[in-house]
């Protein structure tokens, strides 16, 4: 889980806020530990879950997403990798399962596509780490940028995301109090 955002949007630490009764964080961690053999949170270690493992970005400096997925590739212990914002308060456990899924049927990565891409709610290959290593030595730092180099890889569409659940839900990032809002009002 992706956890190194300065929530600059929200004005506070958007992981722990509440919603319907949880923080954003613990959310997402509760479907990632469903659905995943381990979950590490990455990009600062100051969740507050109990058992979380914690794995620090290999740059210094704030270098975005990527190098947190770098981190976290670095971290893991298993062949595939799901990488998600820990500010996802609808993620599922069958979008998780369907994403690594791909990417153990043999594709490198494995990324929902509604109004565009979503590789911060994505599958990858843990031998990816290097080419990743080396986009981000090249001086690449956008993810999508990143995928677009890569072969193999799976968007999932529109049809096959709806036939899992509400893409609009499921892909939600709460970035603003009128984010916050949504989901407060969707969660009941």
């Amino acid at each position: 889980m992706l956890a190194g955002g300065a929530s600059e949007r929200m004005g506070e630490d958007k992981l722990l806020l509440e919603v319907g009764g949880l923080t954003l964080v613990e959310r997402v961690y509760r479907v990632l530990q469903a659905a995943c053999e381990e979950v590490l949170v990455v990009g600062r270690d100051s969740v507050p879950i109990a058992g979380v493992r914690f794995a620090r970005d290999l740059r210094p400096g704030r270098e975005g997403p990527l190098a947190g997925i770098e981190a976290g590739l670095h971290a893991a212990a298993h062949p595939v990798v799901f990488v998600a914002a820990g500010d996802m308060p609808f993620l599922s456990v069958g979008l998780v399962e369907r994403l690594a899924g791909l990417v153990r049927g043999g594709a490198r990565a494995a990324v929902p596509w509604w109004e565009g891409p979503h590789p911060l709610c994505a599958a990858y290959d843990r031998t990816l780490l290097p080419r990743v290593s080396c986009f981000l030595d090249s001086g690449g730092r956008a993810v999508r940028g990143f995928l677009g180099n890569l072969e193999r890889v799976i968007y999932l569409g529109e049809d096959e995301l709806s036939g899992i659940g509400d893409p609009s839900l499921m892909l939600m990032n709460v970035n603003t109090p009128e984010d916050l809002a949504r989901a407060r009002r969707v969660a009941g």
